[in-house]
Parts: structure tokens; sequence; C-alpha cells
């Protein structure tokens, strides 16, 4: 069952408690969402010392967390009669995380930490909706705050902070949010914020533009993370062939044209095949490393293929990767390795009510980025401080959703 959103904007019937019960969860939301990507920058550069930093982190992480759960407990009516399966989903999720567990390593602590990276997003999500419904300007004001704030942190770390290692020691572009491939995560969502914040008339055309021009330079050239790259194609893809009659056409037309320049070539000679060797070269590993979990799953049983092998199984050492254990560079195979079909099944359950909480397309392109970079890597899924902006982009995105059907109403 989805939220059932009209296609205007919402009028708040609350009392004037109501209403400041609504602008207190709101502002706590944020603020700890602040905290968390504040402190983000003692994951990139040596702040204090390594427990410290830690500590913080997971300071940050539970005030969001207690946030959240006390706002979905005051809400859990609304909650219940708009997204029921979500709210279903989620604990039975964690049943089959912890059950895997109980069969394996009795890893709780870091199955249960891995499973909030995936299930905090779309329990917020619900929670900011019902917040956008009672108070909608704030909650937008809120949102853009956030969009200035991490740009003010990327352009501090760019100024100030030392180049970020990335494939071999290669530098790249400073990063403040944890690692050179969660900024790059971070940036792509940032960017599709952006965009919806201006389609609802929320962001002036010329800051949008230039939001979108600067996440284009850092993710395809400043920072170079190929994965990140993936995400934002598919992002722009599905909007669109959303916004476009014709671009399934033309994108068809334009596929069709790339295999037949390629096949020419191809045809005369003039294009070398690459070999296995080289393949695996490209995809840094992935390929080499995709076919070891392969064969690991061939050679399990049917228990380990319904409830998975445990947290951390995926982690090997493979013929590529000799020097340290790595995983599969892949979050859908890692979830079947580790957690089954069962545990799998669920992920893609939550994933799919989290989409049918909003009006019918409006999460589709947010969650073909988080998709492709699943798919590719270590992707948004498992990279806290982009995901945890994924609400935002969604709860934009209904706004906009909102605009443009109201105005295509009247």
């Amino acid at each position: 069952m989805a939220f059932a959103l009209s296609a205007t904007a919402p009028v708040s019937l609350a009392t004037p408690f109501e209403k400041r019960v609504a602008q207190g969860f709101a502002w706590a939301l944020f603020a700890t969402l602040w905290l968390k990507l504040a402190v983000a920058v003692m994951l990139t550069q040596p702040v204090i010392d390594a427990e410290g930093e830690s500590m913080y982190n997971r300071l940050a992480d539970a005030m969001l967390l207690g946030v959240m759960f006390a706002g979905i407990g005051t809400y859990a009516d609304a909650i219940l009669q708009r997204a029921p399966l979500i709210l279903v989903a989620v604990p039975i999720g964690l049943a089959s995380f912890l059950t895997t567990e109980a069969l394996t390593g009795l890893n709780f602590s870091t199955a249960v930490f891995e499973y909030f990276k995936i299930v905090t997003p779309p329990l917020l999500s619900v929670l900011l909706l019902r917040l956008y419904e009672r108070e909608t300007a704030l909650v937008i004001r809120l949102m853009q705050i956030t969009l200035a704030l991490i740009w003010v942190m990327v352009v501090f770390a760019l100024v100030v902070m030392p180049p970020s290692l990335n494939r071999g020691g290669e530098p790249f572009w400073p990063v403040y949010f944890a690692s050179l491939h969660t900024s790059s995560y971070l940036v792509v969502v940032c960017a599709a914020l952006s965009l919806y914040l201006f389609e609802a008339g929320h962001l002036s055309r010329r800051l949008f533009i230039a939001q979108l021009l600067f996440s284009l330079l850092l993710v395809f050239y400043g920072w170079g993370v190929r994965t990140s790259m993936v995400a934002a194609v598919a992002f722009g893809g599905v909007v669109m062939v959303q916004r476009m009659r014709m671009a399934p056409v033309v994108m068809f037309v334009g596929f069709a044209g790339l295999l037949t320049l390629a096949f020419v070539p191809l045809l005369f000679g003039l294009i070398h095949l690459p070999s296995w060797d080289e393949m695996v070269e490209v995809t840094s590993g992935r390929f080499s490393m995709w076919l070891q979990k392969i064969d690991i799953l061939a050679n399990s049983t049917l228990l380990e293929w319904m409830f998975g092998h445990g947290e951390g199984s995926d982690w090997i050492v493979s013929e590529v990767w000799w020097w340290s254990a790595k995983d599969s560079h892949n979050d859908f195979i890692r979830l079947l390795n580790q957690q089954g079909v069962l545990g799998l099944g669920m992920v893609l359950a939550i994933l799919a009510v989290w989409a049918a909480a909003f009006p019918p397309g409006v999460a589709l392109p947010l969650l073909a980025a988080l998709g492709a970079s699943t798919a590719f890597s270590n992707g948004i899924m498992f990279r806290p401080q982009a995901s945890l902006l994924m609400p935002l982009a969604l709860v934009a995105a209904t706004a906009a959703w909102q605009r443009i059907s109201g105005e295509g109403a009247r």
C-alpha cells in the first residue's frame, strides 16, 4: 500500500501542540543527520584517534536512530495506514539475518549493524514523508540547508585537505565524507536532490545548473570512481525516459548504432578483443572474484543456499586480490553469499515496498542509481553518508511530482 499523496501541497490541520511536535521532530532529525555528515571527516583523515573517531561516529548513528524510532513510534498509526509493508518487512528481514547468524557464526552485532545500513533509509523515508505532510515548508527549508551544508563541506575539503588515494595510490581530488567512493555516491544523490528541488520550485535555475555541472565535474573527473559514474548514468537515463516520450526510441537507436559501429571494425579485424586477463584487469578483479563466488555457491548445501554462510564470509583472498581479503564488490552477490536466498529476497522486498511508499515512478530513478552502484561495487546501499540522503531526495521528488501533477490537473 502506497502513501496516498495528493497532487497538491499537503494542508496541515494539526493543533498547535501537534505542529510543535512535528517541528521538533523535523529539527531533531535533520540536526542528527547533519552531525552524522559532519563527523564523516574523521573517517577520511585522522582527527583524534581511531577509537575516539569511531565513538563519535557511533554516537551520531545512535542519536539519528533514536530520533527516527521515536518519530516512527509517534506517527505509527499514520505510517501503518499508508505504508504498512515497510514496518512488516523490516522485522522479518532482521529475523532472517539473525537466523543466519544463529546457524553460522553467531556474529549478531555485525549482522545487525549491516542490516540497519540497509533499512534505515526506508524507515527514515516514511517518517520524513509524514513530517513533510505536516510541516511542508519547514522540511523543504531543512533540505535546502542540508544541501548547502554538504557543498560547504565539499568545497572545504577541496581547498584544505590532502588528495585522496585510490587504485594503487593514484591521487584524486580531496574528499570530506568517509571515503572517495562514499563522497562520490553522496554527490550523485545530491545532484538528484538539486534536480527535484528545482522541479518543485524550491531551487533557482542558475543554482541548479551550477550544482549539476559541479557534480558532473567531481564525479566524472575529480574523483574518478567508475561505479558512481554508472550510478549517475542510471539515474539520468531513467529520468530521461520518464521525461521524454521519445527517449526509449532514441536510446534504442543509439544503442543499435553503437553496436553497428563496433561490429564493422570487428568484422575487418580492426578491433582487438580483450583476453580474460585484460577483462579482469579492466574490472579491477571483479570478474575473477565473481567467478570464485559462483563456485562457492555452486558447492553450497541447500541450507547454505537458503540462509547463507554468515556475516563476513564474503571476504576472501582471491587470485587477483591476493594481498588482503576482499568482498565481492557486488552487494547483491555479497548478500546472497552471506545471507542466502531468504536474506537477499527480504532486502529486495524492502526495496520494493520502499518504492511503493511514494507516488508511481517517483522512486525509480534513485533506486536505479542505488541498484547500479550495488551491482558493481560496495554501493550506495552500504554507504550511510550517501544512503541517508536518499529519503531527502525522494521527498523532494514527491514535492516535484505534486507540483507537476497539480499543474497538469489545471
